[in-house]
């Protein structure tokens, strides 16, 4: 009786994950159809980046590349590439294996992501001169691409952006904290993985709003998660970049980046601590992270005699999401220095 029941649920299991999985199927490539990419895909050496280049540049107008942070797809813009395009031309992308962009075969070092990005740029025909602007991680990127490239970089925004010694600098308590996070973030990427290598995510999406862990722009919310419902690229991505990211930060201190030349540059940082003292911080430490707040993103606009800082009262560290307004002023002002120059 045991036997037959277990055999019973076994077979059960089996038809229903059929099941999800024919279904799952059919669903990922309704959300492929439902959210087509918005620019092109360009080839980058065996594989292939999604690019969207809005606006037109005037003479002598650079053109505005933005690098998201994260994890981050291209839609994380949304609120700022439109407004930008209506004074010079700007290019969003999404980094191999996020947005529309397809896999890389390469680890997700700042070296590798620097040269596609290059690659990229050649390849849908955007000549320079750039202003690049990043968020978080996408700071360190664009630090990294101007450091290679100088002749091409004529300003910069840096939006919330991550800084090679914060990893050093923070108190342990915090690391500690952020290393749990991650390993718990890592534990829970695995799974969707899985949950949506059958389609179960996809079969789940339009159902609710439901929550998700950064803020995305209202006006896109629905196909930035369509997008990464469609397929399991995104998580799969989001584990390999998050692991790289001490990495990442040890090859820009090994580079050395003590200037960024004489090019106009704002850095915007976030004016809403994200660490206050308890669970297992102290007063100390919340006031030091406080501290370094403000410290870190004056050293940043340092690299640069044209550099300055804002402090973005409101927001927390998705700026261009809480206060795009203020990324579009801050891009347009380092546009318009560039003109002159």
């Amino acid at each position: 009786m045991a036997g037959t029941l277990a055999a019973g649920l076994t077979l059960l299991v089996i038809i229903l994950v059929a099941w999800t999985w024919r279904r799952g199927a059919k669903a990922r490539a309704e959300l492929a159809a439902k959210y087509p990419l918005p620019g092109k895909m360009v080839d980058v050496g065996g594989y292939r980046l999604h690019i969207n280049c809005q606006g037109t540049a005037v003479a002598g107008s650079p053109t505005v590349v933005m690098e998201g942070g994260n994890a981050e797809s291209c839609l994380t813009w949304a609120a700022v590439q439109p407004e930008v395009a209506k004074f010079t031309r700007v290019c969003t992308y999404d980094r191999a294996g996020l947005g529309w962009s397809e896999r890389s075969p390469q680890p997700r070092t700042i070296t590798n992501i620097a040269d596609e990005l290059a690659a990229l740029l050649v390849g849908a025909g955007v000549e320079p001169p750039y202003v690049l602007v990043g968020h978080s991680i996408g700071g360190l990127f664009a630090r990294f691409y101007a450091h290679q490239h100088p002749e091409q970089v004529v300003g910069m925004v840096l939006v919330d952006a991550s800084h090679e010694e914060q990893f050093l600098r923070f108190p342990e308590s915090v690391l500690r904290i952020g290393r749990r996070s991650q390993k718990m973030m890592a534990g829970w990427l695995r799974l969707l993985v899985r949950l949506n290598s059958i389609g179960l995510l996809a079969l789940l999406a339009g159902k609710g709003r439901g929550a998700w862990p950064t803020p995305i722009p209202d006006q896109v919310r629905e196909a930035y998660l369509g997008v990464i419902y469609a397929d399991t690229r995104f998580f799969e991505t989001s584990m390999k970049e998050a692991a790289a990211v001490e990495g990442n930060l040890a090859a820009v201190r090994a580079a050395k980046i003590t200037t960024l030349g004489d090019i106009p540059l704002i850095v915007l940082s976030a004016g809403r601590s994200p660490i206050a003292a308890g669970h297992g911080i102290s007063a100390d430490d919340a006031e030091r992270v406080k501290a370094l707040m403000s410290e870190l993103p004056a050293e940043l606009a340092a690299l640069s005699p044209r550099g300055k800082r804002v402090v973005a009262e409101q927001s927390g560290h998705y700026i261009q999401v809480e206060q795009p307004k203020l990324v579009i002023e801050a891009i347009r002002e380092v546009v318009e220095a560039a003109q002159r120059r």
